[in-house]
């Protein structure tokens, strides 16, 4: 038998107004938060809301008051620890300001990006933090600054956008690692990298030279694996295209595979640096599932510095940066060009360490033996 039943109909300030006994007007002084009402009045109104479970229409109220006191975050993927700390940062910040965040992941994919930010701008918000997909297709990112909705960049730079961005120096930051292990005397260095297989990084080597060089887009791994070569390049060592590997980004068993493939080769690697948090994962659980010794076999760096590599043992080295630190300057950015900035869009570069540990140590006897080859 069919039901008679509807959905519950939303209160209005109308049933709170009569919930209360006031006037319509009052009650709506009271739930806007605008003129002048006693303090009694103010809580008699209050708890009808209350009572009747009343909420605000957001997107009514911002077409009265021109903003709905809310931003939002487009993150790249926010399983990935990095993006979910620099989030807690925004929401901070967001909270702070008296404003609300809404998080949007795109999953490191373009049209993903392109449908959030639009829901985004349907929402009314008024300002976005993204972490870009691309650095090349940013038509949606110029469309929302020509609507008046300013854009901040996390983790990205692209100078296309007349915008603000907060990073680091992804070359200086790989560069230091990769010479860290030199230091310790290894000359046959692996590298891992997370790619977007659309851009992945073509190595080419200039007529007459054995040197290699990187051609592809501006983004972090791009940028890292410029510095493994530079680092490199300052011993005079010709990085070997075999002790190079790629996954897509944020896959993990790719991550796991490619490492475990790269520490397979004979020779293999002394030593591997792995350029962001996911392959540093990977390399590490193939090393186990090598049978490797850390470091008698085989020298690791990684990226970010996650709980888990230092509830392992040996403890990873890392290059560690600061997510909270760079959602919470992105926000921060966000809401000085809310409240009217006009300076010039400002490259935020946060700093990096190198956090030594024990899964790096000098190039074993035995290692250094094996004969090297292309």
């Amino acid at each position: 038998m069919a039901s008679n039943s509807h959905p519950a109909r939303r209160p209005t300030v109308t049933d709170v107004a009569r919930a209360a006994g006031v006037s319509v007007a009052t009650a709506g002084r009271v739930l806007g938060g605008y003129g002048k009402v006693g303090e009694e009045m103010r809580v008699t109104v209050q708890e009808a809301a209350d009572r009747l479970g009343y909420s605000p229409n957001v997107v009514a109220r911002s077409m009265r008051s021109g903003n709905t006191h809310s931003i939002g975050f487009v993150g790249a993927d926010i399983s990935n620890p990095f993006f979910a700390t620099a989030m807690r940062g925004i929401c901070d910040v967001a909270r702070e300001e008296g404003y609300e965040a809404i998080l949007m992941n795109s999953d490191d994919r373009l049209e993903t990006e392109r449908n959030a930010v639009r829901v985004l701008l349907d929402k009314q918000i008024e300002g976005i933090v993204v972490a870009p997909t691309s650095v090349t297709d940013v038509e949606h990112l110029k469309r929302a600054q020509e609507q008046g909705v300013p854009v901040v960049l996390l983790d990205r730079h692209i100078p296309m956008l007349d915008t603000d961005s907060v990073g680091i120096d992804n070359e200086a930051a790989a560069r230091e690692a990769v010479e860290h292990l030199l230091e310790l005397g290894h000359r046959r260095i692996g590298l891992l990298a997370s790619v977007d297989p659309e851009e992945s990084p073509e190595l080419v080597s200039p007529p007459g030279s054995r040197k290699l060089i990187v051609h592809g887009v501006a983004r972090p791994s791009i940028e890292r694996i410029r510095g493994y070569i530079s680092a490199l390049g300052g011993y005079r060592i010709p990085p070997r295209r075999r002790d190079l590997r790629y996954s897509p980004i944020g896959d993990i068993a790719q991550a796991h595979q490619q490492a475990f493939a790269l520490l397979g080769q004979r020779p293999r690697p002394t030593a591997v640096f792995a350029a962001d948090n996911v392959t540093t994962q990977g390399l590490f659980t193939a090393a186990r599932a090598h049978g490797l010794s850390v470091p008698g076999d085989l020298s690791i760096v990684g990226f970010d510095d996650l709980d888990w590599t230092t509830l392992v043992e040996p403890a990873v080295t890392v290059v560690a940066q600061d997510p909270l630190a760079a959602g919470r300057q992105a926000a921060q950015r966000l809401f000085l060009r809310i409240k009217g900035d006009t300076d010039p869009a400002e490259q935020i570069v946060l700093a990096t360490r190198l956090i030594v540990r024990g899964s790096t140590g000098p190039v074993s006897p035995s290692a250094a033996g094996m004969p090297a080859t292309d």
